[in-house]
């Protein structure tokens, strides 16, 4: 990835993150750990949130009123660089949690605390003994939709039409129509039965198993709104026009208690996620706002793709985002640095979503300059042929007219 976790960090505080470790809860620097949050949920599948935030020490950090405000001033900045993008960010719950594990004693001691209070809160910290199952969705998602500029309109920067482009798509996305396994489901039904019945299905016709357990599919339908054909038509003057193309593959998971409601929402949010994710890091990307010269008709931009990859032990898969032009590899770089797991090459699903060829796209968005040209000349040719005539048949009555008096 282009982009570094100290990229807003000041340069003292890059001074102290580039060390291996940090003396006190009073050196930890704020903004690092606000930009490690941000990356963090960009990988995360929709429904599961940064809760907080896990400290290590040899010392019971929440034992100190000074710890305690360092780190609710750092929840707070993290909870601010969250809430700029609300379709990345959906969760805006002001409580927190704060996990420690005193490295000496081996004890853990997790608080709640809200935001606005320095009221701590005591929470149950339990393990279990077996790992949590999850029912796993995939679905994919095709976008063919053109955004018109109107000319009226004041100029707005690239980012401000991505944004306005991710809503109207959220929109769209809230209000479509979710079909599981190819079945209307009720909102009560247990995912349980769904997924079991799947299971032995598919092990009637091959004994077919995913290694990430049983997929199950979804479809989305966008409902179609009827138009009154008494409401007036309003024509809008654009001068320019944004096109979505292409599809976005879906991933996400929900607990294994859940039911049909639970997982309808946590799909929208993944694709939402997902989508507000590529749209950021491309923004973000950018050296400059593109203004694009006259014979520049159309401009390309490749949002980063999506790859999965599997975290050891566990069934639920994480998000990145590559670039054109990068390599999957380039993800466990990412993921490594980010979640401090050493992940193999294997675990990487990296054909999932694929690369534009934007000859392709120029060919298909391509303005015929040379037809224009020609017919243009054909109109002058045209016009000088009807001016050749004219001239001839003049020419041809001034040789009439001199005979016809010759012979009178």
């Amino acid at each position: 990835m282009e982009e570094t976790l100290l990229s807003s960090t000041t340069k003292s505080e890059q001074n102290i993150a580039t060390e291996n470790h940090i003396k006190a809860v009073k050196d930890i620097p704020e903004s690092w750990i606000a930009d490690h949050a941000k990356h963090v949920i960009r990988m995360l599948p929709g429904g599961i949130h940064v809760l907080g935030i896990f400290i290590v020490g040899p010392k019971d950090i929440l034992h100190n009123n000074n710890n305690i405000q360092k780190l609710k001033f750092i929840l707070t900045t993290m909870q601010k660089s969250l809430s700029c993008n609300k379709y990345l960010c959906e969760d805006n719950n002001e409580e927190h949690l704060i996990l420690n594990l005193n490295s000496v004693t081996q004890k853990y001691t997790c608080k709640s605390i809200e935001i606005h209070n320095e009221i701590l809160k005591p929470v149950d910290w339990n393990f279990q003994d077996k790992a949590t199952k999850w029912h796993q969705f995939e679905t994919f998602v095709n976008f063919d939709h053109l955004f018109l500029i109107a000319t009226n309109e004041d100029p707005e920067s690239l980012k401000k039409q991505l944004q306005n482009i991710l809503k109207s798509i959220s929109d769209i996305i809230e209000s479509s129509f979710v079909v599981i396994e190819g079945e209307v489901r009720s909102s009560d039904d247990r995912l349980e039965l769904i997924s079991k019945d799947k299971k032995d299905e598919r092990n009637c016709r091959n004994n077919e198993k995913n290694n990430n357990g049983q997929l199950i599919k979804i479809h989305l339908f966008v409902p179609c709104h009827e138009q009154n054909l008494n409401s007036d038509v309003r024509i809008t003057s654009c001068n320019a026009s944004i096109r979505l193309v292409g599809q976005l593959v879906s991933r996400s998971f929900v607990h294994q208690k859940a039911n049909v409601e639970e997982a309808i929402v946590v799909i929208k949010k993944d694709i939402i996620r997902s989508l507000a994710s590529r749209f950021e890091m491309h923004w973000d990307s950018l050296i400059e706002e593109e203004n694009g010269s006259p014979e520049e008709y159309v401009t390309l931009h490749e949002p980063p793709r999506r790859v999965l990859v599997g975290l050891p032990d566990s069934k639920v898969i994480f998000s990145d985002y590559i670039f054109p032009g990068e390599v999957p590899q380039e993800a466990l770089l990412s993921l490594e640095e980010i979640l401090d797991l050493e992940i193999r090459k294997c675990n990487i699903q990296k054909d999932i979503e694929f690369e534009a060829d934007p000859t392709e796209f120029y060919s298909q968005n391509k303005i015929d300059v040379k037809t224009v040209d020609l017919n243009t000349d054909s109109f002058g040719n045209y016009q000088t042929q009807i001016y050749i005539a004219s001239f001839s048949i003049a020419f041809l009555f001034v040789i009439l007219a001199i005979i016809v008096e010759k012979l009178y």
